[in-house]
């Protein structure tokens, strides 16, 4: 991780909460059981037929580890018969990358390049939607799997429904293994390494729609991710904050606000401590004795650790204003 030139280098951690949702899944097939990183569900039985769904997910920093040379020397999955990188994404993945930023780079050549038609009547298997450059969301996931299979990485499609606005919709995403993260889901349809409580894995392909109650659905809280080229991105790693008392007092406390809601507090004593930030902007509070001292808003960048030296003013005096 780099330093930002912020003040003094210190760090702990500071989890966010995930988004959740409930749902009554009435099907022939049992919906499936499974995790992955910023992914999971849990499927309780309720009769023959009749299951309850709960979906958790995480737009939390994924802390993938390790280089693209590190993947590719490793034993190669297998590939689809005659299937090729194209050049111009070949010629993006250098050894020398991180092996979530090679990764990240093919996810983001298949959106650049494949548009999802939910009306494109033609074969989905990957080497035909690459070559029509559109497909279904089946067809995306096979092609946007079988590139990363090519690229080195360990990749498979996840098969079942999108739960949205009243309708449940057959659709299909992935899952890509990175070093020190494990699986890690994607929907090519919506950004890069990103998924909702809103997606129901089942184990095969769902052809008709099952009967779905939404008993609990959060807001994913998608908003709050950082972009590339546009797109949603979930990044690897996240920010980090200290802030510092410059002499110790009783009841000083530093609140963090983030887009979407998000609210963190730390004691400061005399460090306040946080980890696994999404980048972007965040208010910060410092209150001591009752009352807001402090008040700044900060840009954080993914990887960097920020610091900041708290100097409460006097009772009545105005709060600060943005970092410089």
């Amino acid at each position: 991780m780099r330093a930002a030139a912020l003040g003094l280098v210190l760090l702990a951690a500071s989890p966010a909460a995930a988004a959740q949702a409930v749902y009554r899944v009435q099907a022939p097939e049992p919906p499936l059981a499974t995790a992955a990183n910023g992914y999971v569900q849990e499927v309780r039985e309720l009769a023959p037929g009749d299951y309850e769904v709960r979906v958790a997910t995480s737009i939390d920093p994924i802390g993938a580890t390790g280089s693209y040379a590190e993947v590719t020397a490793a034993a190669r999955p297998a590939v689809p018969a005659g299937f090729r990188l194209p050049p111009s994404l070949a010629r993006r993945l250098a050894p020398e990358l991180e092996a979530w930023e090679a990764a990240t780079a093919v996810l983001g050549w298949s959106a650049r390049h494949l548009a999802v038609d939910d009306a494109d009547g033609g074969p989905q298997d990957a080497a035909s939607v690459l070559e029509r450059g559109r497909g279904r969301c089946s067809g995306l996931a096979n092609a946007t799997a079988a590139l990363l299979l090519t690229a080195g990485f360990e990749a498979r499609t996840v098969s079942g429904v999108l739960v949205a606005g009243g309708e449940v919709i057959p659709h299909r995403w992935i899952e890509c293994r990175l070093p020190g993260a494990g699986w890690v889901a994607s929907d090519p349809t919506l950004g890069l390494w990103v998924v909702s409580v809103r997606h129901v894995a089942f184990g095969d392909t769902v052809s008709a729609p099952p009967r779905v109650t939404v008993l609990a659905q959060d807001e994913d809280g998608l908003e709050r991710l950082p972009r590339r080229a546009g797109r949603l991105l979930r990044p690897n790693r996240g920010a980090g904050l200290v802030c510092r008392l410059p002499t110790s007092g009783p009841g000083a406390v530093a609140v963090l606000r983030g887009a979407g809601g998000e609210v963190r507090r730390a004691r400061l004593d005399p460090e306040a401590r946080f980890e696994g930030l999404l980048p972007g902007r965040w208010l910060l509070e410092v209150e001591h004795e009752g009352e807001v001292v402090e008040r700044r808003e900060l840009v954080l960048k993914a990887g960097d650790l920020h610091t900041f030296t708290v100097r409460p003013v006097a009772a009545g005096a105005p709060a600060g204003g943005a970092l410089p």
